[in-house]
């Protein structure tokens, strides 16, 4: 059980008693536990955790119904927020309007320190001398209120990121990269969630199997699943099978089985919802033509004289990476370690160096940059 004390808040007399202590405060640290399609619909916000003079307050988004005086936290410059590789958190924040200033990231920070091993439990007990239980990381988080199990975990789970932070400030100024840590870390202030084209709701895997052809027509079929993703709060998977809609683009006969396939939800295994998503299909199908897509993807047949072209090519790069790319590479890795030098240089930014389609100039960070140059 965790040792840390909390407060679980669920009303908004509470709420503004925190977010009152913890403006005083001149650094707190912050978790976000969330669901992104595993036991309910899209991406949910289930608890916020912060941290600050010794107490873990755990904010209960589903009972608050105003969390803008936390977020005024959260956008407060001058208090420090202490996260652990909080992409996935800034993006649920930024969903709410809230843009988190002065954030430091313990994940990004452990790595330009030479960390091969660098999530939150690993690093506790590393450094920090901690062990951490994440029997309750994957936990359904979506019900209200959350078990005393859950709310110990998630009391726990930031109470030991300051000590983590002081740790990895010290390391950073015995090593010489506390510039380093800095600008990655300020950077932060500028993160906003990149979103997809509105409807657009295959991921980038099902892009690069999927001809642009059959990727619109599938595209439109997941609509529909979303629709009833979204009005029984499930994640898409528990409603359509995706890989069952993908055969369906190829197979459209697979539809008129729609009762007797796996993969579909009870409910949905009529005859209305089957029409449904063969409408859906066959709008996709008109769409796709009149846009022109191709239903094929590009494959280009190379002859041997242009293939041999190709390879001298790779060759090449490869030659001007070795002699010119990878010694800077191991100047790095000698003074500062193998791992961070993977981190800031990694294989695919030195190829693209040696292949002239990026330059030092376009590398991240003003810090890259120069010390690349030396």
């Amino acid at each position: 059980m965790s040792s840390t004390p909390y407060k679980y808040i669920q009303d908004h007399a509470s709420l503004l008693e925190a977010v009152s202590a913890l403006q005083a405060e001149k650094m707190i640290a912050l978790d976000v536990e969330f669901d992104r399609d595993r036991y309910a619909y899209g991406f949910t916000l289930c608890l916020i955790q912060v941290y600050g003079n010794g107490i873990t307050y755990l904010f209960d988004p589903f009972s608050l119904v105003d969390l803008k005086p936390l977020f005024e936290v959260f956008e407060n410059p001058k208090i420090l927020k202490i996260l652990h590789a909080p992409g996935e958190d800034l993006q649920l924040l930024n969903m709410f309007g809230c843009f988190p200033k002065s954030v430091f990231d313990t994940e990004r920070s452990a790595r330009l320190l030479d960390f091969s091993a660098f999530s939150l439990s690993n690093l506790l007990r590393d450094i920090v001398g901690v062990e951490m239980d994440k029997s309750q990381q994957k936990s359904d988080w979506t019900k209200s209120p959350l078990t005393e199990k859950q709310l110990h975990y998630a009391a726990e789970d930031v109470a030991h990121l300051p000590e983590l932070y002081d740790c990895l400030m010290e390391m950073g100024a015995e090593k010489g990269v506390s510039e380093w840590i800095a600008e990655e870390n300020a950077a932060l202030d500028d993160y906003r969630l990149e979103e997809k084209p509105n409807g657009q709701l295959y991921n980038k895997d099902d892009a690069k199997k999927l001809p642009p052809f059959q990727l619109y027509v599938y595209n439109a079929m997941l609509q529909v699943r979303d629709v009833y993703a979204k009005e029984f709060n499930k994640p898409g998977y528990q409603i359509v099978d995706k890989h069952f809609l993908i055969d369906c683009v190829f197979q459209p006969e697979l539809l008129d089985a729609w009762a007797n396939q796996r993969g579909i939800h009870p409910k949905l295994k009529n005859k209305s919802v089957a029409q449904e998503f063969r409408a859906a299909m066959e709008k996709g199908v008109e769409a796709a033509s009149e846009l022109n897509l191709p239903k094929f993807k590009a494959q280009s047949r190379l002859s041997f004289d242009e293939r041999e072209i190709e390879k001298a090519k790779r060759d090449a790069v490869k030659a001007i990476v070795d002699l010119e790319i990878r010694p800077v590479w191991q100047e790095i890795a000698d003074r500062f370690g193998e791992n961070t030098a993977a981190y800031i240089l990694n294989e695919k930014t030195m190829t693209a160096l040696a292949s002239g389609e990026m330059k030092v100039a376009d590398l991240p960070y003003e810090y890259r940059r120069e010390l690349f140059s030396k």
